[in-house]
């Protein structure tokens, strides 16, 4: 008898544990497994669209470097030792113009200034947009402060000009435009009548109309529909759609954590996925196209091409 309800005690106890195996097996299928594709043992995993990816130490200075950072007044560039720059009058197209031969631009940024003013002209644009800034250092952005605070008051100044070190013109991502007739006259740039197929359509090129009136609390910059900034296709398609602008932008991607859900963009350029990675290391994706860009305040955005 004592043998017969041994045996029942003994099925009794494994069929308890069976919830606790299963539940075991099911965490150690869901673990991320080890890549050897990252430096140190660093732990990979995938993304919902299938891209493998590995956990890479990316350090400090890489946080304030990319096509998202965030520049303003509260947060100032870093300014690199190198910076990559190309002439915008030795690089343009003939769709537009450029204010003189010293004016620069980051190379990737030109290639899309040059896409979206072709575009412009060959859907009935005249070409009378005429680039007037683009990349600005320290020691110009003072003199054009101080120049403000002069001819117009302070308060003025703070309005429309950025501090030094709070310019996005550092970046190398920004250009202001404005009108240039045949006649030698010129006009302020407002996005209006033939030029509102720009500020309508910029998203597909990769820019945003930075500065708007209803964002200047966030900003700290007035109303400039002159102004663009370039962030990539997927990134200003987002922007765009959700009426972000970049300060709300950057806060945004902060609920895509790579551990969590993605944003999906399907832009003029595909579909991409984003992740936001916190800190001095990313999971990028270990082959197909992406571009990690630090966002000058706390960590990372990894853009991954799916189609």
């Amino acid at each position: 008898m004592r043998r017969a309800k041994g045996r029942r005690r003994g099925a009794f106890f494994s069929t308890a544990l069976l919830p606790l195996l299963l539940l075991a097996a099911a965490l150690a299928l869901a673990a991320p497994r080890r890549s050897g594709g990252g430096s140190g043992g660093a732990v990979g995993t995938g993304t919902s669209s299938g891209a493998a990816c590995v956990l890479t130490e990316l350090g400090e200075e890489a946080v304030h470097a990319g096509d998202l950072i965030l520049v303003n007044n509260w947060t100032p560039y870093r300014f690199p030792e190198e910076q990559e720059l190309a002439r915008i009058f030795d690089g343009k197209t003939a769709s537009y113009y450029v204010r003189d031969r010293e004016v620069y631009l980051a190379p990737r940024a030109l290639t899309a200034l040059n896409a979206m003013m072709d575009d412009f002209q060959a859907q009935g644009g005249s070409r009378t947009v005429n680039v007037v800034a683009g990349y600005r250092t320290e020691a110009f952005q003072q003199h054009l402060f101080d120049q403000s605070v002069e001819r117009n008051g302070r308060e003025h100044a703070e309005e429309f000009v950025a501090q030094p070190g709070g310019s996005e013109h550092h970046t190398g991502l920004v250009v202001d435009f404005s009108i240039f007739y045949e006649d030698g006259t010129s006009a302020e740039y407002r996005g209006t009548g033939e030029y509102a197929w720009i500020n309508g359509n910029c998203q597909d090129y990769g820019w945003v109309v930075r500065y708007a009136k209803e964002k200047e609390p966030l900003t700290g910059i007035g109303d400039e529909p002159w102004h663009f900034r370039y962030v990539g296709v997927p990134h200003a398609t987002a922007m765009a759609e959700g009426d972000l602008c970049l300060e709300e932008y950057i806060d945004e991607l902060r609920r895509y954590p790579f551990e969590g859900e993605h944003l999906t963009v399907d832009c003029a350029d595909g579909r991409y996925e984003i992740w936001y990675c916190q800190g001095t290391e990313a999971y990028l994706p270990d082959s197909g196209d992406y571009q990690v860009s630090g966002n000058n305040v706390d960590g990372f955005v990894v853009t991954y091409k799916v189609s």
